[in-house]
C-alpha cells in the first residue's frame, strides 16, 4: 500500500486518480482522462504495454523504411540474415531511435496529459540544482566499479540459447557501430542522446510517478529499475542495468528533476560508447574487478547518497 505522506507529489502534482472534493473540474489537477479513475497497478501494467508496443511497431516500421531506402528488399530482411544487421547499421538503430522517441515519448506524454493537468510537472520536467547534479555525477562515477562487477556475476548466470541467439544479433549490430562501419557523430545521436532523453521520459518520467502512487517511494524506484533492466533484452547485463536503473529512479524521486538522469544517461551511454570505440579493453571490457575498489568507491556512492539525501530532505516531509 502506498505511503499516505506521498498522496502529492514532491512538486505539488497531484497524485493521478485522486480526488480533492473542494476544486471543481476547473480546479483540479487531474484529469479523468482513460485511466485517471484506474487503480495505479491497472493504468501502469496498460500504459507500459502501450508504450513497449508502440516502440517496437513505429521502430520496426521505421527500420523498415530506412532498409528500403538502402535498396534492401523486404524478403531480405524477413530472412533475419547478419550481415544485412552489420551492413545496415544505421538503418536499424535510426529505426530504433524513432521507436523510442514515437514510441516511449510519445506514449508518456500522452499518458500523462491524461493523467494530470500538469503533464511536464507531473514528469518532473523542471529546472535542476547544479549541485545536485555534480553530486549525481560523482555518485555515478563511485557506482561503476559495482556495476562492472555485477556485469562480471551476471555473465556467470546460465540461460536459454534462444536467448543467447538474441544477444548474439545485438552484439553484431553494437560491435558494427563501434567498428569502421559506424558514424560516430550519428552513433551519438542515436545510441547516447536519444535513449538517454526518451528512455527516461517514459521509465523515470511515467512508469516512475505511476509505481511510486501505488506502491510507494521505494517499491516504485526499485519497480522502475526492474522494468528499465529487463526493456533491454539483454539477460546478461540485467543485473547491473537493474542497478542502474534504480540508483537514476532515486535521483529523480530525491531531486525532483528529470533532468539530472537524463545528463547522467547520455554521459553513461556516451563514455561506454567513447571506451568502446578508443579505450583499452581492460576498461571497455574487464575481466576482473578488485574487491578494494568496489567497497571504497560503494562506500564513496554511499557518502553522495547521504549528502544529496540530506539536501533535499525538507522537499519531502
Amino acid at each position: 500500500m502506498a505511503d499516505a505522506s506521498f498522496s502529492k507529489n514532491d512538486d505539488g502534482v497531484e497524485a493521478a486518480g485522486s480526488r480533492n472534493p473542494r476544486l471543481g473540474p476547473a480546479g483540479s489537477d487531474v484529469f479523468d482522462g482513460i485511466t485517471g479513475t484506474w487503480p495505479s497497478g491497472a493504468a501502469l501494467a496498460l500504459w507500459v504495454f502501450v508504450g513497449l508496443f508502440a516502440y517496437l511497431f513505429i521502430g520496426n516500421i521505421a527500420s523498415t523504411f530506412l532498409l528500403a531506402l538502402n535498396d534492401v528488399g523486404f524478403q531480405d530482411i524477413l530472412s533475419g540474415q547478419q550481415d544485412i544487421f552489420a551492413e545496415n547499421g544505421n538503418a536499424f538503430l535510426g529505426g530504433n531511435a524513432i521507436g523510442l522517441a514515437l514510441g516511449l515519448g510519445g506514449v508518456a506524454l500522452l499518458a500523462s496529459a491524461l493523467d494530470s493537468s500538469r503533464p511536464l510537472s507531473y514528469l518532473r520536467l523542471k529546472t535542476c540544482n547544479t549541485a545536485d547534479g555534480a553530486l549525481s555525477l560523482v555518485a555515478l562515477i563511485c557506482l561503476l566499479p559495482a556495476v562492472f562487477a555485477l556485469d562480471l556475476l551476471n555473465e556467470q548466470i546460465p540461460l536459454p540459447d534462444v536467448l543467447l541467439r538474441l544477444e548474439e544479433q545485438q552484439m553484431e549490430l553494437i560491435e558494427w557501430f563501434i567498428g569502421d562501419g559506424g558514424n560516430f557523430a550519428l552513433n551519438m545521436l542515436f545510441v547516447v542522446a536519444t535513449p538517454a532523453l526518451f528512455e527516461e521520459v517514459f521509465f523515470r518520467g511515467y512508469v516512475q510517478r505511476r509505481a511510486e502512487q501505488g506502491l510507494g517511494v521505494v517499491g516504485g524506484i526499485i519497480l522502475t529499475g526492474v522494468i528499465f533492466g529487463v526493456f533491454h533484452l539483454r539477460l546478461t547485463q540485467v543485473l547491473p542495468l537493474v542497478l542502474l536503473g534504480c540508483y537514476l529512479a532515486y535521483v529523480t524521486w530525491r531531486t525532483g528533476s528529470l533532468w539530472i538522469p537524463i545528463v547522467l544517461h547520455f554521459l553513461n551511454n556516451g563514455l561506454a560508447l567513447s571506451l568502446s570505440k578508443w579505450g583499452p579493453e581492460s576498461i571497455a571490457d574487464p575481466e576482473i574487478v578488485p574487491w578494494s575498489l568496489v567497497v571504497g568507491s560503494t562506500l564513496a556512492f554511499a557518502v553522495c547518497i547521504l549528502l544529496i539525501h540530506r539536501r533535499n530532505e525538507k522537499d519531502h516531509r
